[in-house]
């Protein structure tokens, strides 16, 4: 895999929000490119680790390498070295005249009062999960916007695998076009993947002991969602079988993945700037999800299946 030298690109004049790090608006293969740097550790507070800077540029070329390769549309990223660190490119998806709407604006422009799942009534910019499904389900701006829960779920499924833990209400949306129609952006902002902000030292101990390993696979995982006022554990929710669309997205991705992890290894280890360390450590936490969780539960619903058609 090549990286690409970044240095000889000028900043152009799209400016880009958010508080994950530096970002620098560039042209690229005439189209504009976000370029992402990673986050200062030290400057964060991070203590007992070796990392001066997160992987969080790599990770977020993993994480949406991971989406392309399962078929969904994300972001295209391009690794590359700018000014002695590693960054990552990201695409503007937006074309002319269209207008990115994340999920957080909409939320909140939820006219009708809804409550949470504790019964609360709430002010639109939480993140239960009964109040964003409910968002999604009857805003009338995501009405004539076709699989938008299909989409969600999709989302959490992969997000699962990939150990993503913060798809806040900011980091999703829809496209509004000029002509006034509607479509899912792309996946995007994927970097807060993988244990971006861990050393080799912490991987090696996780990797050697099979315990802590399924512990941070999936045990002891939680995500940004929450129900009754505490952060969930997604396998958790996938396992209860609770949400039927969830489980359909678990039926529909679950063999993608089986087709889709040699792949998956193979992209990881042609990352030249990936130690032997980070790269068994990336591939075996995925493997160990899909291992441990993935493949019991989809046997598991193929199996209740079997039987109600008994």
């Amino acid at each position: 895999m090549k990286m690409e030298d970044f240095n000889s690109y000028e900043q152009n004049q799209r400016m880009y929000g958010g508080t994950a790090g530096r970002k620098v608006g560039i042209s690229f293969n005439g189209k504009n490119y976000i370029l992402k740097f990673p986050g200062n550790l030290k400057e964060q507070g991070m203590k007992n680790i070796q990392l001066s800077y997160s992987n969080s540029p790599v990770c977020e070329y993993i994480g949406s390498q991971v989406y392309q390769i399962l078929g969904f549309l994300a972001h295209e990223t391009v690794l590359g070295e700018r000014n002695g660190k590693t960054v990552v490119a990201c695409e503007d998806f937006l074309r002319d005249g269209d207008k990115l709407y994340e999920f957080d604006k909409i939320k909140v422009t939820f006219e009708p009062h809804f409550l949470d799942s504790n019964g609360n009534e709430t002010n639109g910019v939480g993140v239960d999960l009964y109040e964003i499904l409910m968002t999604v389900q009857e805003h009338p701006f995501l009405k004539d916007v076709p699989d938008m829960r299909a989409h969600f779920w999709n989302m959490f499924v992969v997000d699962a695998l990939i150990g993503k833990p913060d798809r806040n209400n900011s980091n999703w949306g829809i496209i509004l076009r000029p002509d006034g129609s509607k479509r899912i952006a792309p996946v995007y902002d994927n970097g807060n993947c993988l244990n971006c902000k861990w050393d080799e030292q912490k991987m090696l101990e996780v990797l050697s002991d099979q315990k802590m390993l399924e512990a941070e696979s999936y045990k002891g995982r939680r995500c940004i969602f929450e129900l009754e006022g505490k952060k969930i554990n997604p396998y958790h929710i996938m396992e209860s079988m609770k949400y039927p669309e969830c489980t359909e997205a678990l039926k529909r991705l679950v063999p993608v993945m089986t087709n889709s992890l040699p792949k998956i290894d193979k992209m990881i280890w042609e990352i030249p700037v990936l130690s032997e360390v980070q790269k068994q450590f990336y591939t075996e936490i995925i493997k160990c999800r899909y291992d441990n969780l993935f493949l019991p539960l989809y046997q598991k619903i193929e199996e209740k299946l079997m039987n109600s058609e008994r």
